[in-house]
């Protein structure tokens, strides 16, 4: 019988900071109870903390779907993740199926609490201790698990892989194997090698990161991963290798406890109802037909700020948002198939490989001709001059001023007709930067103007207050949805999605959300609103709650200044609540479900704080952690760990923030770097000035 030999050795890595020799598990979650906390209350208001967790949140319930039906609450569990594990590029995102299982909760009439456990070994002894009803994420289907819970069909398919330090071709290329406890890889490095192979057991709390770093340090050789993630977790490591694969198809499904057959067979029906099914991505020239057979539609797209990006956790982008009403008004699920530009995207949607691209991709007879066809427009916007110089008012003035745009964008029919009406007219060429590249440089003076699209003109000046923009003199750009020439049926339901929704409700609101956007273009004057030594009017409440944290109350208040005015109903356009603007889906994971009740939005601000600090090395200089866990409050934990590999990479200190990490983390806009983070496209400049400002904001508080 093949041992499994615990590696005790690791938890002395726990605290370790990578500098040539030492490990850096910045990620590794702290020891904490397998299920939320209660939250201290600090309200008498009617909808005070965690009222209704602490009403029903902390009961047993073993029983089958008629024992949760009579009780009217269902509670589903799921790992607390730091918003996703990494940006989605393929598949459907986690964040969906969460989406679907409150869809069903619904249906059948019942409330939801939430369940996040910290460690993915706690989800089957919750549901089996009857702390939580139904286990909602890609858990593994085994044999093992089978004894232990009921599966509901599989949602997805994987294979799993070997990843090591070198290539591994066989077993005779590695003398060991280590794999978490709790997962399902021991069971198929069983299947696979048998008494062959040496297997040891890993402590259940390290994440696939963490896995990586003992990899990537020599302290194990090899471990297993869902080949379906693995090129994700490898972007980080670019010296490690994928290897053979142990187990093929394996499947991936949601479970209930063992005796809960009713609540198995209901949740069978609905996912069958919403023509949710295991499959696997592969090259498939679909009908129409053929795809609302499926009960999936694959959009392929761009990771970029118009279309699909991670902010603070949660997807968005205006290709995105669209694309998923469209998928939803078709009774379809969404799958995103991410590629790296456009004539990428163009080639994949004509191999198959998804069925229509959304990328904000502007029309022309050239694209056309590749055998692929536009959709109705569904953004008709003039390109724009973008420059900062205010003597610039009309065309003209762009006479012996030096400009610049890439060559193979569609820009430059527009600097053909600029050539024929205006004298001295110097455009340069770029070849290989984004629009947003060619605007930076336009920011700092590098060149003097460049030409864009309408609508990315607004996303960069809702950014930037020195940019000004110049409307060209011609027709607008139509810009669509393409699909392939034999695609007429696809064709016409886009067409006729666009036709229904264009400049309608869900659109304008869509659109305003993205390209209106002037959160950004703000002076923060004074940041203390009453007289005397009071910084605010909510100073009791943060002295309260900052106290219980261990903060100093008035960084807090600094940050909730800069976070909301000191407004309890602030809204941020990616939906962020509250005096501390924290995610709705965020505050959920911690227990908070009205955050515009100044005492629910402060604690949900700071205990989600308390937890961002958790995520960084103890032996950080404090002061360190806490700039470190500001931009991960703004920005989302996963830009800065990017953020922090890449400051590595270029020679500067990931321990620093200052001139060090900061300096990464503005790098994260450009696509050379951001192609290879697993978190993708940040506006870096957004996290950078944010720590900035409440630095600056907080020693004016404390001098």
């Amino acid at each position: 019988m093949k041992l499994f030999i615990p590696l005790l050795m690791l938890f002395s890595l726990v605290s370790c900071t990578e500098d040539n020799n030492r490990l850096d598990l910045s990620t590794l979650p702290p020891e904490k109870a397998s299920t939320e906390e209660n939250h201290t209350q600090n309200s008498k208001d009617s909808n005070q903390i965690g009222s209704l967790e602490n009403r029903i949140k902390n009961y047993e319930e073993k029983g089958d779907l008629d024992a949760i039906l009579q009780r009217g609450v269902i509670r589903f569990v799921a790992p607390r993740y730091d918003g996703a594990d990494a940006l989605p590029r393929e598949g459907i995102p986690v964040s969906a199926y969460q989406d679907l299982a409150q869809t069903y909760a619904t249906q059948q009439g019942l409330s939801v609490i939430w369940i996040y456990v910290d460690s993915f070994a706690d989800l089957i002894p919750t549901i089996a201790s009857g702390q939580g009803d139904v286990i909602i994420t890609n858990m593994t289907v085994t044999d093992s698990r089978k004894k232990r819970v009921r599966f509901i069909n599989p949602i997805n398919k994987t294979s799993e892989i070997v990843i090591a330090k070198k290539p591994v071709s066989s077993i005779a290329d590695i003398k060991s194997i280590s794999v978490p406890a709790g997962t399902a890889y021991a069971e198929s490095v069983l299947e696979a090698f048998g008494d062959d192979l040496p297997l040891f057991e890993l402590d259940s709390s390290l994440s696939d990161s963490d896995v990586l770093e003992l990899i990537n340090a020599g302290k194990i050789q090899a471990s297993v991963f869902d080949a379906n993630v693995a090129d994700l977790l490898l972007l980080d490591y670019p010296n490690l290798h994928k290897g053979m694969i142990i187990k093929k198809n394996r499947a991936i499904a949601w479970s209930v406890r063992k005796n809960a057959v009713d609540l198995q067979e209901s949740l069978n029906q609905f996912l069958v109802s919403h023509h949710l099914r295991a499959s696997h991505q592969q090259l498939e020239k679909r009908s129409w037909a053929e795809i609302k057979k499926s009960g999936k539609l694959r959009m392929l797209t761009l990771n970029n700020p118009a279309s699909y990006f991670m902010w603070k956790g949660e997807l968005m982008g205006f290709d995105y948002d669209l694309m998923q009403k469209f998928a939803s008004d078709n009774d379809l699920h969404l799958a995103v198939i991410l590629k790296n530009d456009i004539d990428e995207l163009m080639q994949a949607l004509q191999n198959g490989e998804g069925d229509i691209a959304a990328a904000s991709i502007t029309q022309t007879k050239e694209r056309e001709s590749r055998g692929l066809k536009f959709s109705r427009p569904y953004l008709k916007l003039p390109e724009q001059l973008i420059f900062t110089d205010a003597n610039i008012t009309a065309i003209a003035d762009l006479s012996g001023r030096q400009g610049g745009i890439n060559p193979s964008t569609s820009y430059v029919n527009t600097v053909a007709r600029l050539q024929e009406s205006v004298a001295d007219i110097d455009i340069m060429a770029f070849p290989g930067l984004t629009t947003e590249e060619i605007i930076d440089k336009v920011e700092v003076g590098e060149i003097d103007y460049t030409i864009v699209d309408g609508h990315l003109a607004k996303i960069e000046q809702a950014h930037s207050a020195k940019l000004k923009s110049l409307s060209l003199d011609q027709d607008p750009t139509s810009i669509g949805w393409l699909v392939r020439d034999d695609q007429i049926d696809i064709l016409n339901a886009a067409n006729a999605f666009i036709k229904k929704e264009y400049r309608g409700l869900y659109y304008n609101i869509k659109f305003n959300k993205y390209f209106k956007n002037e959160r950004k273009i703000k002076t923060y004057l004074e940041g203390r609103i009453v007289d005397g030594s009071g910084l605010s009017r909510y100073d009791d409440l943060v002295k309260t709650v900052s106290a219980k944290y261990g903060f100093d109350w008035r960084l807090i208040t600094s940050q909730m200044y800069q976070e909301s005015k000191f407004n309890p109903n602030a809204k941020s356009f990616a939906g962020a609540l509250g005096l501390m603007q924290v995610m709705p889906r965020t505050a959920k994971e911690f227990g908070f479900s009205n955050l515009k009740n100044p005492a629910q939005g402060i604690e949900a601000g700071v205990t989600y704080m308390n937890w961002l600090r958790d995520r960084f090395p103890e032996d950080l200089e404090v002061g360190e952690r806490t700039f470190f866990m500001l931009a991960a409050y703004n920005a989302g934990p996963g830009h800065v760990r990017d953020a922090r590999k890449l400051a590595r990479k270029l020679g500067l200190d990931p321990n620093k923030w200052f001139d060090n990490t900061e300096k990464a983390m503005l790098l994260l806009s450009k696509p050379e770097y951001y192609k290879k983070a697993r978190f993708g496209y940040v506006r870096g400049s957004e996290p950078v000035t944010y720590v900035r400002e409440i630095r600056q904001r907080y020693l004016g508080y404390i001098n």
